[in-house]
């Protein structure tokens, strides 16, 4: 490929009757910058098509890594439902479990009380029956000693004359 310093310095032969030397030196000077404008040109939207391609790239980098961090928080997201739903569900199991302890000694202490119940009312019983048998003794005895002062007044009344 040309560059601008060979158009330059580009030299023609002489011939009779040919093109006016300073004329064809300015047009190649001309033809020379034009090239060197064009090469310089040609040269930054390189550079610049390199530098737009590093950027495309980090930003499909970028749009990848999103994409992935996307996936990951829908993952981490499922996983955390998951686990929020285990442990609701251990948690209403220890629930239930607990209720159901709270449920059984509940009933015990029914049936403690229950117990206890029928034995004061046992007791009670036995205590009405054992005063009964003492007010009926009680009374037998006051009768006797009603009965004994009777006779006596009887006795005394039947030695006066």
């Amino acid at each position: 490929m040309l560059n601008p310093l060979e158009i330059k310095k580009q030299e023609f032969g002489r011939a009779m009757r040919g093109y006016d030397t300073a004329e064809v030196r300015n047009f190649l000077e001309t033809v020379a910058d034009e090239f060197e404008k064009t090469v310089e040109k040609a040269r930054l939207q390189t550079t610049e098509i390199q530098s737009l391609k590093s950027e495309l790239a980090a930003y499909k980098r970028i749009d990848q890594n999103m994409k992935e961090a996307l996936v990951n928080a829908q993952e981490t997201l499922r996983g955390a439902r998951e686990g929020s739903k285990r442990e609701a569900d251990l948690l209403i199991k220890e629930a239930k479990l607990e209720a159901d302890k709270i449920i059984t000694a509940a009933q015990e202490k029914g049936k403690d009380i229950r117990r206890d119940m029928e034995m004061l009312a046992e007791r009670r019983n036995s205590f009405i029956r054992k005063l009964k048998s003492l007010l009926r003794s009680e009374l037998e005895l006051i009768q006797l000693l009603e009965d004994e002062d009777l006779a006596a007044d009887a006795e005394s009344n039947a030695k006066k004359p």
